[in-house]
């Protein structure tokens, strides 16, 4: 049933975002205040243009609710972290060109990736971020896809119309704790995962992720995205402000435009 579906470009019009709500003292200073009132902003500005729900721990959730406007939704929800990019499902869309059988489907699933706190790295108990994607689809009433594969959102990007990004650093290599996200899975293994379930057919690999992301191991969001079908911007410096950086961004921009992309250079001092 996962064929029938595609996961949707970022600007493609949203029926609403899910966030979860920051807590964590040994993660954000200020015992959280300063990220809570950050995360409101952003709620609210979101929640201007559609729906926006916030998923938070019972012994946040007067907090939450007292913060955030009536019109966004507060619900309670344990976590042991709050990046829901990464720890939530990521949302797929039914494609209009399947089978007479399949027109019944639901129009939104939810492709249920396993999550272990960045490959075993950032803190020592996920077991509550786990259940995050399951907990989101029942919410919302989706069917849920488990493709048995670890994956953050922040590790792939995609056009919606066939084309991801990822990186090798993160997706094939060992991180700093010495972990490899999937030790059973090779790269044919990966991309025959990530087409099943994102609806993909061409995955293009960027060698490493911006330099110093050892939290993430190289997640593609903070390297590169498409900003429209055929267009990316590409994080970038100077060579003579960064040579690490300057190697990596360079290194992507060469296989970008070899795939015919056109590249908008971001700097970043």
């Amino acid at each position: 049933m996962e064929s029938n579906y595609r996961m949707p470009a970022e600007w493609e019009t949203h029926a609403g975002c899910w966030m979860g709500w920051p807590e964590r003292r040994d993660n954000w200073y200020g015992n959280a205040i300063p990220a809570q009132q950050n995360f409101v902003a952003v709620a609210i500005a979101i929640s201007k243009f559609e729906a926006v729900t916030v998923a938070a721990a019972p012994s946040q959730w007067k907090t939450a609710r007292a913060m955030l406007p009536s019109n966004i939704r507060v619900v309670e929800m344990e976590q042991n972290d709050s990046w829901f990019r990464d720890q939530a499902p990521t949302f797929v869309v039914k494609k209009k060109n399947i089978t007479e059988e399949a027109n019944d489907l639901p129009l939104v699933a939810g492709v249920c990736w396993e999550f272990n706190a960045w490959g075993e790295y950032c803190y020592d108990d996920w077991s509550l971020d786990q259940m995050i994607n399951n907990k989101i689809c029942d919410i919302e009433r989706i069917p849920q896809f488990v493709p048995n594969m670890i994956l953050e959102g922040g590790s792939i990007h995609v056009d919606g119309k066939g084309t991801l990004l990822t990186t090798t650093e993160c997706l094939l290599e060992k991180n700093d704790a010495g972990n490899f996200r999937n030790p059973t899975l090779n790269k044919t293994d990966i991309e025959n995962k990530l087409k099943q379930y994102l609806g993909v057919h061409n995955i293009i690999w960027l060698p490493r992720g911006a330099y110093g992301d050892i939290d993430t191991n190289g997640h593609v969001d903070n390297m590169c995205c498409f900003l429209r079908e055929g267009v990316v911007a590409l994080h970038w410096c100077e060579e003579e402000e960064q040579a690490e950086q300057y190697q990596r961004s360079n290194q992507a921009l060469q296989i970008l435009e070899q795939e015919g992309l056109e590249v908008i250079k971001i700097l970043v001092s």
